[in-house]
């Protein structure tokens, strides 16, 4: 709008005349795709976007008042913890409802760990008689992950337990470990062969240094195997200063504790 002089009015929400729109044109010429007006994205069920939601409020942190101390527990916590002190304090209906979620915990539980016994035994007996077998016709064995010998079921408790390698990475790791025991048992005969030949102090001294430490790498490396993978030194040194089998692992994790604190 002009004023008495005849100019236009320039200023928030009135541009400058030659920036403004053309009466009858449109600021976008190219207009909104059709059908785009209020169109919602495409929801993707894989997302579960719905059980996503629920679980980040269920683990939220929540503070609450415990007596004097004010402690933070994920959200699900503290309903069922609200639930058993209302339980304890006489509520029928939450003690009804306590007890049934303790019953299903329980239930699920008890069938899982059911689950997972009858398929450890079944694994166990299938490959333990088919390696047999493959001994009996002379055949090649393979090495299943785990080995069935390494899945150990107590028949009193039914847990299971598997003391070696559960997959291909561990399996990598495993024989790794085992060949550096193995060089460091080959280390060790040759570094007391050659102590046993030296003539001079200064030669004794540097082989008996040799023979140590490279003992030592063993019984840390073999201390951390199970029963079934651990090997007899050869070789073994009883001076003063060499390592013991059973003890140098656990000498060794006392020492980095140590330095760490």
């Amino acid at each position: 709008m002009a004023d008495e002089s005849g100019k236009f009015e320039v200023g928030y929400g009135k541009p400058p005349q030659a920036h403004r729109f053309k009466k009858g044109q449109s600021g976008n010429p190219n207009g909104r795709p059709r059908g785009a007006k209020n169109k919602p994205k495409p929801l993707n069920p894989a997302n579960q976007p719905t059980d996503i939601l629920i679980l980040e409020e269920a683990y939220r942190p929540v503070t609450i008042r415990e007596g004097d101390k004010v402690i933070e527990l994920p959200a699900i916590q503290a309903a069922v913890r609200s639930m058993a002190i209302a339980a304890m304090k006489g509520s029928r209906l939450s003690q009804r409802a306590l007890s049934e979620l303790v019953r299903q915990v329980e239930d699920r539980k008890a069938r899982e760990h059911l689950t997972i016994l009858e398929n450890a035994s079944e694994y166990k007996q299938n490959w333990t008689a088919e390696l047999e077998r493959r001994r009996r016709v002379g055949s090649d064995e393979p090495d299943p992950i785990p080995h069935p010998d390494d899945v150990m079921i107590d028949p009193r408790t039914g847990n299971v337990r598997t003391h070696g390698p559960m997959d291909a990475r561990e399996k990598r790791e495993w024989d790794q470990r085992l060949a550096r025991r193995a060089e460091a048992q080959a280390e060790v005969t040759r570094s007391a062969e050659n102590y046993r030949k030296a003539r001079s102090g200064k030669s004794k001294s540097f082989w008996l240094s040799e023979w140590h430490f490279e003992q030592r790498m063993f019984d840390i490396i073999n201390d951390a195997m199970p029963e079934r993978y651990k090997a007899k030194l050869q070789d073994r040194s009883w001076k003063e200063g060499a390592s013991r089998e059973g003890k140098t692992l656990e000498e060794y994790l006392k020492r980095g504790r140590g330095r760490s604190q």
